[in-house]
């Protein structure tokens, strides 16, 4: 069906059965304007308020199983029934069929759809319609006081209680005795119950310990209302609430008849007398050529034409017609600008406890969610391109191998796409990308800018940026100082899956393997300090920042902790604090060496003499065949480290200033 088709099923089912129609929208009811301030309400309290009053509503109506079986959605409202819920009703359901209807609420227990505890919660508020061979099974009075309703119907009609009648009311009726009766009164003769004395029956059973007022009064409504709705009577709605309906506008909070409500409309129709302008929401406003311009406009076909978007004021909204009067004079527009700052209230002037700053994130986080939605939509002529959300391709990327890359749409707007590729197992860096000189907003931009990089189109894009930054990490891979906590074959006994449990891509999971990981850093650096007796250091990837690594460093084996710096990866280089520049992994060891020990030096205020070239030991403890203080054998002649970072350790010793 078209959405207007479906919008008249769905009204014309809210109207037959308004519980199974807002029912069946589950969470999603808090979608609709229930209440002026249910913003303000916490949705984890507002949902199960909203769930108790469908359970009392559906306590009021009750529901027909067979209908509910034959339609299936007429059976939203079951799981809602006392005693029943979203398992019980779902069983019900799947073992009552429309060609074996339920005859009588008896075949809820002995068809075993339902224990006899959860019968005793429930029955009363499930009807069994006709063809049920007992009228009280389509009524709300519960099986446990059907006696109650045989015997009021025997004493209505000013029938002899027998002994086969006295049988048939112990036993239940059946469809015949006190049930026919029973049927016969509320058919025939209604008024006749006007006449029981029912306090002095009330007094009778309470000689029995029985009180049973108020229940024989229930039994009495329902014999002669059977049908009657506990729920307050539908009113139609008026036109502003037919206003609402069909364009979502509300008359005074988003139209205004005091000149302070702003419109955006296009022009469908000009005439030379006026013109008919329409707005998203499809609703239709009228302009005069008087309310065209402040100066004297002749024709408005000189001011305005089809298809031109304009700002009007609201003067006034005719109900009747479903449309408006609207004003494009500058003065007017001035006018509403005007008192619409003015309305803005001031912070002294409202509650004290208001809290603008969680405001102002939410208006944020919704308008960050609709430039998202707004993102998936977009198509992207390429071979790696993918319409999925940053979670949808990590899992996607996870079955991949190593430095696969997926383009995909970003949730910071039309101009911006991101590319996330796979550093390793469980790690995905996604890059943001910026389009400039776009021809339009669903076309690609012609430059495409990763930080102060410009690229002319993506697939540069990946072979000179995202590419060589791969390369740069299996480089370090391949470096002995590398350490991966997940393949230390200390803890191989037990795998990690068993540890941090299955990737659910949460932020719980991301702060478990933090932590494994940060631990078994520190252990390790701690094993190659005790074993050394000097400082110890190791390189492995972020986990806070994908692409990145992590030089992390104990300095003596007593020192409590550990120390770390973040690397940067470039596709060219790698970057350590704001100067620090290095072609290959050797030179950003040497770098970080050198920046640790400047920052060591001027801590303590002491000079340190320079390097030596000579074969004694140098600042790091280097000599031939020897253990520096970084835990590390060197042979003699020199170190292939210090011979591939020279240009690298003149850039180190003429900074004065390192930033970590």
């Amino acid at each position: 069906m078209r959405r207007e088709e479906r919008y008249c099923v769905a009204v014309a089912r809210a109207l037959q059965d308004a519980a199974c129609a807002y029912a069946a929208l589950g969470a999603d009811v808090l979608k609709l304007k229930l209440h002026p301030l249910q913003r303000l309400v916490a949705r984890a309290q507002l949902l199960p308020a909203v769930e108790r009053a469908f359970v009392n509503v559906v306590a009021k109506t009750g529901v027909d199983v067979n209908a509910a079986a034959a339609l299936p959605h007429r059976a939203h409202a079951l799981p809602f029934v006392a005693g029943l819920g979203p398992r019980k009703a779902h069983a019900i359901l799947a073992r009552t069929s429309a060609q074996e209807p339920l005859e009588s609420r008896n075949d809820l227990v002995t068809r075993r759809l339902v224990t006899r505890c959860v019968f005793v919660n429930c029955a009363s508020f499930l009807r069994i319609r006709p063809p049920a061979a007992d009228a009280l099974d389509a009524t709300r009075i519960h099986p446990q006081d059907y006696i109650l309703a045989y015997k009021m119907a025997l004493d209505a009609l000013d029938i002899e209680e027998d002994d086969e009648s006295s049988r048939r009311v112990r036993g239940g009726g059946g469809g015949g005795g006190p049930a026919r009766y029973v049927a016969e009164v509320m058919r025939d003769a209604p008024e006749k119950l006007d006449d029981l004395d029912l306090v002095g029956y009330a007094e009778e059973l309470k000689r029995k310990n029985l009180l049973k007022l108020e229940t024989l009064k229930f039994i009495k409504h329902e014999l002669q209302h059977p049908d009657d709705d506990a729920r307050l009577p539908f009113s139609p709605p008026d036109d502003r609430r037919v206003l609402e309906m069909l364009t979502g506008e509300r008359v005074g909070e988003t139209l205004r008849e005091d000149g302070s409500s702003l419109v955006s409309a296009t022009v469908v129709r000009v005439q030379p007398r006026f013109a008919i302008v329409r707005l998203d929401s499809g609703l239709e406003g009228f302009v005069s050529v008087a309310n065209i311009a402040d100066h004297r406009t002749e024709s408005v076909a000189d001011e305005l034409a089809t298809g031109q978007a304009v700002v009007a004021v609201v003067k006034r909204i005719d109900l009747e017609k479903m449309s408006l009067d609207l004003s494009m004079r500058k003065t007017d527009i001035d006018e509403a600008l005007r008192r619409a700052t003015a309305s803005i209230p001031d912070a002294a002037q409202v509650d004290k406890y208001f809290d603008f700053d969680s405001e102002a994130v939410l208006r944020e986080r919704a308008k960050a969610l609709k430039l998202k939605s707004k993102a998936r939509l977009r198509t992207i002529p390429h071979p790696l391109f993918k319409p999925l959300n940053s979670r949808e391709v990590e899992q996607y990327l996870a079955t991949r191998p190593r430095g696969d890359c997926v383009i995909r749409p970003s949730s910071r707007g039309t101009d911006h796409i991101a590319i996330t590729w796979k550093v390793a197992e469980g790690l995905f860096q996604h890059i943001d990308v910026l389009e400039r000189n776009k021809p339009s907003d669903a076309a690609l931009g012609l430059t495409f800018m990763v930080g102060d990089s410009a690229y002319t189109d993506l697939d540069e894009l990946v072979a000179f940026h995202v590419d060589p930054i791969s390369r740069k990490l299996e480089e370090v891979k391949r470096n002995p100082k590398f350490y991966d906590p997940e393949s230390d074959p200390l803890y191989s006994a037990k795998p990690v899956a068993d540890i941090l449990g299955p990737n659910d891509y949460s932020p719980e999971y991301r702060s478990r393997r933090q932590d494994l990981w940060e631990e078994r850093t520190a252990r390790h650096l701690d094993t190659l300090a005790q074993s050394t007796g000097r400082g110890s250091y190791c390189i492995s990837f972020s986990l806070l920042k994908p692409g990145s690594l992590v030089l992390a460093f104990k300095p003596t084996p007593t020192y409590a902790g550990i120390m770390k710096w973040t690397a940067r990866v470039e596709p060219n280089e790698f970057k350590l604090g704001e100067r620090g520049r290095y072609p290959d992994i050797n030179g950003l060891i040497n770098g970080f060496k050198r920046m640790q020990t400047s920052s060591s030096s001027s801590s303590s205020n002491a000079r340190q003499p320079p390097p030596s070239s000579s074969g004694g030991s140098n600042r790091w403890g280097d000599s031939g065949g020897s253990s520096n203080r970084w835990g590390e054998s060197r042979g003699g002649g020199g170190s292939q480290q210090q011979q591939t970072s020279s240009s690298s350790h003149r850039q180190a010793v003429s900074s004065s200033r390192w930033d970590s």
